[in-house]
């Protein structure tokens, strides 16, 4: 008695001209085998992804040197804090936006450039 193998059932239901059952035309196996296979792959990827993680937080890390432990960073706030922020937009005498018309406010927002002095120096 020869053990005959899926593949061999299948083909053999072909060439008849029969139905091919489908326990023997499945495209994967299921099982011990495969779900190993998958584990396995599962934790290789899980060790390279750590494994690359940890070998870059250092690069990560150094990009800002500017980590607000500085005394550098604290002396932005520095100063009077009851003192009300100048205005960037015209504002009344109690603080509250107004809309004067047009050329009668002065330009808040304008940066204050001086002209530059060899321009003054040169004779016209």
């Amino acid at each position: 008695m020869t053990h005959e193998s899926p593949h061999d059932k299948a083909a053999d239901a072909v060439h008849e001209g029969r139905p091919v059952e489908a326990q023997y035309v499945r495209g994967g196996r299921g099982g011990v085998r495969i779900l190993t296979l998958l584990v396995v792959s599962l934790a290789a990827v899980a060790i390279l992804l750590l494994g690359m993680w940890f070998v870059s937080q250092g690069g990560f890390a150094a990009t800002n040197a500017n980590d607000g432990d500085q005394a550098v960073d604290a002396q932005a706030f520095k100063g009077d804090a009851a003192t009300p922020p100048t205005a960037d937009a015209p504002t009344t005498a109690a603080g509250e936006p107004t809309s004067p018309p047009a050329g009668e406010a002065p330009n808040v927002n304008a940066p204050a450039v001086a002209p530059p002095a060899e321009a003054e120096a040169q004779p016209h």
